[in-house]
């Protein structure tokens, strides 16, 4: 699959490949002496949103292991069946509440929106 000019994925929303998914990744950056708390009730908070939120189709935390100098602290990994589900999951008041929660720890975020083969 190539990107078009628009950015736009062929096949993903005009029904091609209908089986597609949309993967969204969110990098997180915490501001240091976040306390290992504030990360793990956001990590406990992300993850109930799996049965909150129908329009999820997967969700998964992973936290960083390695430590770099480039390193993000924590990676979230969603699956989405269209680009409307993914933005009802970013309107939804479960999910702003929790981004309410963690954006005062945040010193950056970063977001991949890619549909993979």
């Amino acid at each position: 699959m190539r990107l078009r000019s628009s950015r736009r994925v062929r096949g993903f929303s005009d029904g091609i490949y209908p089986s597609l998914m949309l993967q969204h990744y969110v990098f997180l950056k915490f501001h240091p002496g976040t306390s290992e708390a504030h990360v793990e009730e956001f990590c406990q908070r992300m993850l109930a949103l799996r049965s909150r939120i129908a329009c999820i189709e997967q969700l998964q935390v992973g936290r960083d292991v390695v430590h770099d100098a480039r390193s993000w602290d924590l990676m979230l990994s969603l699956q989405f069946a269209s680009l409307e589900a993914l933005r009802q999951y970013q309107r939804h008041p479960e999910h702003r509440e929790v981004m309410a929660f963690n954006e005062p720890a945040l010193a950056a975020i970063g977001t991949v929106d890619c549909v993979l083969p």
